[in-house]
C-alpha cells in the first residue's frame, strides 16, 4: 500500500503545503505552474508511485492551499528558487529527480543551471530555457501577450467581470477549466492570479534584453529532457525545441501531437510513458 501524506512546511514564514507519496528510494519532485495547483500532477503523482517513486508536490506560494504572503519579493524566481532550495533541504533531499510545468519549467531550468547537485535529471514540460524563450519576434510576442496583460492592475477585475467570462476563453484549453474559474470567482483575494507577473514583470526583461543588460544564460549540465504538445496555444515549439542549445549534457526533446497546454491532463498514459521511460534510462 502506498503511502500517502499531505503537511505543511514553513519557509521564511510561508507554508507551503506539500504532498508526499510512495515510500521509494528515488524522490521526484513536481513543480506547477498557472494558474495551478499541486492538483495539476494528480494522474502523475499516482503513476510515478505505483512505479516505485517517492513523489514530492508542493503547492508552490501564493498558490492552492500554500500561504499568500503579500510580500511580492517572495514570488520572484530567485525567491522561489531560494524556497524550493529550503523546501528540499528541510526534506533532507541532498538530489531528486525534477519534472516541472510552466512557470514551474522556469523555475526548474533556473536551479538545474545554477544548483546542478541537486537534480539528477531535470524534465521540462512546455516552457523551454529562458534563453530560448526569450524571443523578441512578432511570431512569439503573439503568444506572450498574456504576460504582458497579467501586471495590469486591472487584469483581476477583468478576469473576474461578468462571472469569468473572459478568464474562461484564455482558459478554454485547460481541462480544469470551471473549477479554476469557479475558484477564483469565490477568492476574496483575486491578486494572487498575477502573482507570478507582478514579481517577475516581463516588461523589465525585454527592456534589459534589447538594451543588452541581459546576463549571459548559464548552460544547464545535467541531463535533461523537453517536452511540448502540438496543440499549445500558450508556447511555441521553437522556445522548447531550441532550448538543447543551453544543455550541455543530454538532451532529449519529444513533441506530443493533439494535446493542450496542460497535456499532462489531457493525455496522462502517453505522458507518464515518456516520464517513467526517461526516469528508468536514468535511475
Amino acid at each position: 500500500m502506498l503511502e500517502d501524506t499531505a503537511y505543511y512546511v514553513d519557509i521564511k514564514g510561508g507554508r507551503y503545503y506539500v504532498r508526499d507519496v510512495g515510500a521509494g528510494n528515488t524522490t521526484i519532485l513536481l513543480l506547477h505552474g498557472w494558474p495551478d495547483d499541486g492538483t495539476l500532477w494528480r494522474y502523475q503523482i499516482k503513476a510515478l508511485a505505483d512505479a516505485g517513486y517517492r513523489v514530492i508536490c508542493p503547492d508552490l506560494l501564493g498558490s492552492g492551499q500554500s500561504d499568500r504572503p503579500q510580500d511580492l519579493t517572495r514570488y520572484t524566481f530567485a525567491s522561489r528558487v531560494e524556497d524550493t532550495l529550503k523546501l528540499l533541504d528541510h526534506l533532507k533531499l541532498q538530489k531528486v529527480h525534477c519534472i516541472a510545468h510552466d512557470y514551474g519549467a522556469i523555475l526548474g531550468w533556473d536551479i538545474a543551471a545554477t544548483h546542478p547537485d541537486r537534480f539528477t535529471t531535470y524534465t521540462a514540460l512546455s516552457v523551454g530555457h529562458l534563453a530560448a524563450l526569450l524571443d523578441l519576434s512578432h511570431e512569439a510576442m503573439r503568444y506572450n501577450w498574456i504576460y504582458l496583460f497579467n501586471v495590469h492592475s486591472l487584469a483581476p477585475a477583468i478576469y473576474r467581470a461578468n462571472s469569468g467570462q473572459f478568464f474562461r476563453l484564455i482558459l478554454q484549453s485547460h481541462p480544469d477549466v470551471e473549477q479554476i474559474v469557479t475558484h477564483f470567482l469565490q477568492s476574496d483575494d483575486p491578486a494572487y492570479i498575477s502573482l507570478w507577473e507582478l514579481a517577475n514583470p516581463l516588461p523589465d526583461t525585454m527592456l534589459a534584453l534589447l538594451e543588452g543588460l541581459f546576463p549571459e544564460p548559464l548552460l544547464v549540465q545535467i541531463p535533461t529532457f523537453g517536452i511540448w504538445s502540438s496543440g499549445d496555444s500558450f508556447m511555441l515549439e521553437a522556445q522548447m525545441r531550441n532550448s538543447g542549445a543551453f544543455v550541455e549534457a543530454e538532451w532529449r526533446y519529444e513533441r506530443i501531437e493533439e494535446a493542450n497546454h496542460w497535456f499532462m491532463l489531457e493525455q496522462p498514459d502517453q505522458t507518464n510513458h515518456l516520464l517513467l521511460e526517461w526516469l528508468k534510462a536514468h535511475t
